[in-house]
């Protein structure tokens, strides 16, 4: 074997790590094991050493790279459009990366269909470090990691940039005519472009999470003005009905020793209507968490649902009230959602707190199906777009508390189990 064949061999094996560490700026969540993630690697290592040293054919190893970085991403928590954007930009900007230093430490002929002709050790050298350099200076984007989902617009408009730029450099090495400074400066704009695609997808990526901070602080809003108004309304009634209790119990009391029971009746019924108003499904005295389930209940009274509550836990938690929003709101939405569709219409919504732990437990009825792509469960709604990212939101509120979800299902009840380590 050759000098050249080691510093390649060593080259790719270095290079393999370093799309580790690209990887690791998309995605934050791995859906495997550490070891089985570095079998992967080594995989990819041993799949793409093998295919430039034997065929050496650019398209051939150039779709052979996509197609293993793709099943890559298949290691993390994924969607589809991400995957493929994220595979294009690690792809297409370390492409630009190698095809410009090859080009300054040797020529480079390139011809998708022949075999490169390139035997610089020092070039290769150069590639990786250089590879590595842009990794760590865009690993700072952090936004990216986010899952939220990018509308279609966006996400081809990203796409387009990278594939966009790697064709015209492919189309400007064909013109024989064109000056080597020409060429330079081409491929250093590509890979200024590229640099810029990531920044964007980053703010894009922090704009879409912003939006939904707001959406959820909006409705926490909400909630809180109408546990206000429930608060208000009861105290109201209250003050009325200590105003005339003495006036109002003693006809009562008239109309029992009468024996005038049908009387007595209407008007303990009318008594008793002024708690009608707003109806008040839980009263734990933790305000934060009453007000939040009053409200998405009371904003599905007519639906007509059978509602249970079993809540038990102390008034303060040191539970941030946008976390247990995103928590109890999420779950809710999902059950009044699920539970809308059909006849036999109930939730049944239990809270624990026992020795350092919250414990939700969200039970309802729905009409059977379900949609899971793996083990991840995707949401049955038309517009794909705006949800089906409630219980993901769940599940990263509830890995800051070092929390976990359970989800079980029969043909007639579906129940998401939440657990939460926090302290009062």
């Amino acid at each position: 074997m050759e000098g050249y064949d080691i510093i390649y061999i060593l080259g790719n094996l270095f290079m393999a790590y370093v799309i580790h560490k690209y990887m690791h700026i998309f995605y934050s969540e791995m859906k495997v094991s550490q070891r089985t993630e570095r079998i992967a690697y080594l995989g990819y290592f041993l799949v793409i050493t093998a295919t430039h040293m034997l065929l050496k054919i650019p398209i051939i190893v150039m779709v052979a790279n996509l197609l293993l970085l793709f099943l890559l991403t298949l290691l993390y928590d994924w969607n589809l459009k991400k995957s493929i954007l994220s595979v294009a930009v690690i792809y297409f900007s370390l492409m630009i990366i190698e095809t410009l230093f090859a080009f300054l430490t040797s020529y480079l002929n390139l011809n998708l269909l022949k075999p490169f002709h390139y035997e610089s050790e020092f070039g290769i050298i150069v590639i990786r470090l250089a590879s590595l350099v842009l990794v760590l200076l865009v690993q700072g984007f952090k936004n990216v990691k986010y899952e939220f989902p990018l509308p279609n617009v966006y996400w081809v408009s990203l796409l387009a940039v990278p594939s966009g730029t790697v064709a015209m450099l492919f189309a400007i090495f064909s013109t024989s005519s064109v000056s080597r400074s020409l060429l330079m400066i081409s491929m250093a704009c590509a890979l200024a472009i590229n640099i810029l695609t990531f920044f964007l997808y980053d703010k894009i990526s922090s704009l879409l999470a912003n939006q939904m901070e707001q959406r959820l602080a909006q409705e926490q809003i909400r909630f809180y003005e109408h546990q206000v108004q429930i608060m208000k309304t009861s105290l109201d009634h209250i003050r009325m009905l200590r105003h005339d209790l003495k006036n109002r119990l003693s006809p009562l009391y008239a109309l029992a020793q009468a024996g005038n029971y049908d009387e007595l009746l209407q008007q303990l019924s009318e008594l008793t209507s002024f708690y009608g108003v707003n109806q008040e499904y839980v009263n734990s005295g933790n305000n934060t968490i009453d007000s939040i389930i009053n409200f998405k209940l009371n904003s599905s009274k007519n639906l007509n649902i059978s509602v249970s509550t079993d809540i038990l836990i102390p008034e303060k938690l040191s539970l941030p009230t946008f976390d247990i929003a995103v928590i109890l709101g999420n779950l809710l939405d999902n059950a009044i959602e699920a539970v809308s569709n059909i006849d036999d219409r109930w939730i049944d919504l239990k809270l624990r707190y026992t020795k350092g732990r919250l414990i939700i437990e969200m039970n309802n009825s729905y009409d059977g199906t379900v949609k899971k792509v793996g083990s991840k469960y995707i949401s049955c709604k038309s517009d794909k777009e705006n949800h089906g990212y409630g219980l993901k939101s769940v599940q990263a509120v509830l890995k800051n508390y070092d929390g976990a979800m359970q989800i079980s299902h029969d043909s007639r009840k579906f129940t998401v189990k939440a657990l939460l380590y926090i302290c009062i």
